[in-house]
């Protein structure tokens, strides 16, 4: 039983260890190069941060989250699947995020929207569909059971990232509020929900199933962060690479672990809504 369980722990472990070696390369390859600002949003007037915004708040919100359990432990979905079945949908789900990150440089406006739509739900609730065949519907995000022990991670995440020094600059120049109202409202649900629910939901969920926490987390984030492969400058990709891992890569990792740790799809989706909307930094300012 002990040599079952090394050898499929081993590469479990292997696999974490890559992939928070990457993270690790991409914050190293950054500071030795002095890109401490990163532009984290896309445009050419898109404001700089510091690099450690996009780190102190997420790093503080998991070890918080790690500290704070729910009182009751929220079972892990989808684990009476089929093996066969799981992979398959895996397999799709993989795919559908590979095709997004391709997809990511040609779809401009609102054809990047339209794009997701097609490689986040669409390809996915098809696929769904084709692999259940007469099998009983899969329930990825059970009912929560915890509103209160996510608090503490969110309210330090909240602080450290939206009002203390770590906070974004004000926004620049802003198109008419009938313009910033429709495109904040597709960026809602394109975003912050569609995003949660199939990098997180979907993805990680059946990647916790067949390999693990970690593995899953470091996997859908940076397949999550690859989504965001608009954002590299063909002349220097390293540069624009790197960015990706620092900053959407570290922020699917604190939604992951969200997700992970406490089984409440809304509490990520909250965060998620947070970062993207742009009123969200306006109130504050005005505060």
């Amino acid at each position: 039983m002990r040599s079952t369980v090394s050898q499929t722990s081993r590469p479990r472990l292997t696999f974490a260890v890559a992939g928070g070696a990457l993270f690790v390369l991409a914050y190293g390859w950054l500071v030795l190069t002095g890109h401490t600002e990163i532009v984290p949003a896309s445009g050419s007037g898109a404001p700089s941060i510091s690099l450690w915004s996009a780190f102190v708040p997420a790093l503080a919100a998991i070890v918080l989250a790690m500290l704070v359990p729910p009182k009751t432990e929220p079972p892990l979905p989808l684990q009476e699947l089929p093996r066969a079945r799981l992979v398959r949908e895996t397999q799709v789900l993989v795919g559908a995020a590979v095709l997004m990150a391709i997809a990511a440089p040609f779809a401009q406006g609102l054809l990047y929207h339209g794009a997701k739509v097609v490689c986040l739900l669409v390809v996915p609730l098809v696929a769904f569909r084709l692999i259940r065949g007469g099998q009983p519907k899969a329930r990825a995000i059970p009912k929560p059971v915890t509103w209160l022990a996510p608090l503490p991670a969110v309210v330090a995440w909240f602080v450290l990232s939206q009002i203390g020094p770590l906070s974004p600059p004000p926004p620049g120049e802003l198109p008419d509020m009938v313009t910033l109202v429709v495109l904040s409202l597709l960026t809602l649900l394109t975003a912050s929900v569609l995003e949660e629910f199939f990098y997180r939901a979907w993805l990680q969920t059946r990647l916790e199933v067949l390999f693990g926490r970690w593995p899953a987390i470091m996997a859908s984030s940076l397949l999550f962060a690859f989504m965001h492969t608009s954002r590299i400058d063909p002349g220097n990709p390293l540069l624009g690479i790197a960015t990706i891992i620092a900053f959407q890569g570290v922020f699917g990792l604190l939604t992951g672990y969200l997700w992970s740790r406490y089984r409440n799809l809304w509490v990520p989706v909250f965060v998620h809504v947070v970062t993207n909307l742009v009123f969200v930094q306006m109130v504050l300012d005005a505060l």
